[in-house]
């Protein structure tokens, strides 16, 4: 049975139930900061009888104290075993490079058929207060998606390609560097399968309103990296994928996550004139995938994420209009992410002053022009800050082309922590 699918409550009532009824056993006094690093703070945590504690959220009215009362919350549905497995040190740098485009590679945290109903529910509560209805649309649609591969036999291996070959011809990656890509021994799960059981969450730090610490969501096609300093939040990397890439069914429910993204995409490259087009096509260079997914892969280290000179066609000079479709496709990546997270980098990434030194480019087949339905097609805005990707691959298990895409913060991915 699909994992992920057996979780039948709607959106508003695992969140309202979470910050209500199932968070109204300890006060939110307990939600204080714990200065001891790779501690479960504010509540949830063992006690003396060996017991655990659900908090009471409802005095959480700012985002980072929602978020952390939720992940206390979490927390104490767990097992000692998987509280333990869950939750990293925050000087562990490598745990937090753990993420791939891929199904079958080792990552952090708990995977999520290891989890209870109870802790499913929790699970989707916390990422309901990190993103937007949309976001979290996709965050769902995405897992719905592994087990519709599952489904059309793809149960058993698979993923695409481990590396290589996904950018300019000086050699970006698509999947982790150094032969990364594939599933270790004991790693990954179902042996490379599609399931949203192989999905995981983690934490890197102990949650809270004041400290260090990241929230990782992630899986084949998925990986969401939080990371929270001293309450202000940073999303980057944000890996999101899907196959297919056109709305499908699964046991009666309908998705379509990044369709909308895609959408935005489309939209912009068809309002550019036939000059515009050529300008910004990134001549010389094919793409199989994106240039700057995981390849920092386990590494623990930000050394191999090279931004590209940038090139294309100038936000600046493209009309109001235009601009105004740039705009709205960030916003279809930035804004997946609570406001809390997402207004400042809105704000931010498309102000005049960026958009002075921000390009939109693509590459693939030039005759046919950017068609998502054309396998090698690439889209990219590329600011001073914001990096966005999408790039169409054919199907590993479907006929057609699928969507690949990465959005990064040149200054902020993991909080700039990692370049330190």
């Amino acid at each position: 049975m699909d994992v992920y699918l057996e979780q039948t409550m709607p959106r508003r009532v695992v969140r309202w139930m979470w910050l209500g009824a199932s968070c109204s056993f300890l006060a939110l006094a307990a939600c204080k900061d714990d200065s001891e690093t790779g501690s479960t703070s504010d509540a949830g945590v063992e006690t003396d009888a060996g017991e655990t504690n659900t908090p009471d959220c409802s005095a959480a009215t700012t985002h980072v104290e929602q978020v952390v009362c939720a992940s206390n919350a979490f927390l104490a549905t767990l097992t000692e075993a998987q509280r333990t497995s869950v939750v990293y040190a925050w000087t562990d740098s490598v745990a937090k490079t753990r993420w791939s485009n891929l199904p079958g590679v080792t990552r952090s945290g708990v995977k999520w058929g290891e989890l209870s109903a109870e802790s499913k529910a929790a699970a989707q509560n916390l990422a309901s207060l990190v993103l937007t209805t949309e976001g979290y649309t996709d965050m769902t649609g995405i897992f719905a998606a592994d087990d519709y591969l599952g489904a059309q036999g793809g149960g058993s291996g698979g993923g695409g390609p481990p590396g290589g070959g996904g950018g300019p011809p000086d050699g970006g990656l698509g999947g982790p560097p150094d032969g990364g890509g594939g599933p270790p021994s004991g790693g990954g799960g179902a042996g490379g399968g599609y399931s949203s059981a192989n999905y995981i969450i983690a934490f890197i730090g102990t949650p809270s309103t004041t400290g260090s610490w990241m929230l990782q969501i992630g899986g084949h096609h998925m990986a969401y990296n939080v990371t929270y300093l001293n309450g202000t939040g940073y999303p980057t990397p944000n890996h999101l994928g899907v196959e297919p890439k056109a709305a499908f069914t699964l046991d009666g429910g309908t998705y379509a996550p990044l369709e909308d993204e895609g959408a935005a995409m489309i939209a912009l490259y068809g309002s550019l004139s036939t000059e515009q087009l050529a300008s910004a096509y990134l001549e010389g260079q094919t793409f199989s995938d994106v240039v700057l997914g995981p390849v920092e892969y386990g590494t623990g280290s930000y050394s191999k994420v090279i931004f590209p000179a940038q090139a294309g066609v100038l936000v600046s000079t493209l009309s109001a209009s235009q601009q105004a479709l740039v705009t709205a496709a960030i916003r279809k990546w930035v804004s997946d992410f609570a406001p809390a997270i997402s207004d400042p980098l809105v704000a931010a990434y498309t102000s005049a002053d960026a958009y002075a030194h921000t390009y939109v480019a693509w590459g693939g087949t030039k005759s046919a022009g950017p068609n998502v339905d054309v396998n090698g097609t690439y889209m990219r805005i590329d600011g001073p800050r914001v990096w966005l990707e999408v790039a169409c691959q054919a199907g590993v298990i479907l006929p057609g082309t699928h969507y690949h895409t990465i959005y990064r913060d040149k200054q902020t991915d993991y909080g700039d922590e990692l370049k330190q």
